[in-house]
């Protein structure tokens, strides 16, 4: 059976390799955390639209149309 020895280099390597692919994670989940930040913005302003279109809907609903009375007393 060989003994197989692995070089303080092969380790440094490994680390750096280890470094780069932590940096590849953590910018990855900045952009996430963007991202999810302005889906959220987003999200908040819809709903904003939509209350505002049930307010105008309940504005008009409450609405009653002037209707001409014909009760005898017309003034003029």
């Amino acid at each position: 059976m060989a003994d197989m020895f692995i070089t303080k280099e092969e380790i440094e390597n490994r680390k750096e390799i280890l470094k780069t692919d932590l940096k590849t994670v953590k910018d990855r989940m900045a952009e996430l955390d963007k991202k999810r930040s302005e889906d959220v913005a987003l999200c908040n302003a819809i709903n904003g639209a939509i209350q505002q279109c049930d307010i105008f809907l309940e504005d008009l609903n409450d609405e009653k149309p002037e209707m001409a009375s014909d009760d005898g007393n017309d003034e003029e």
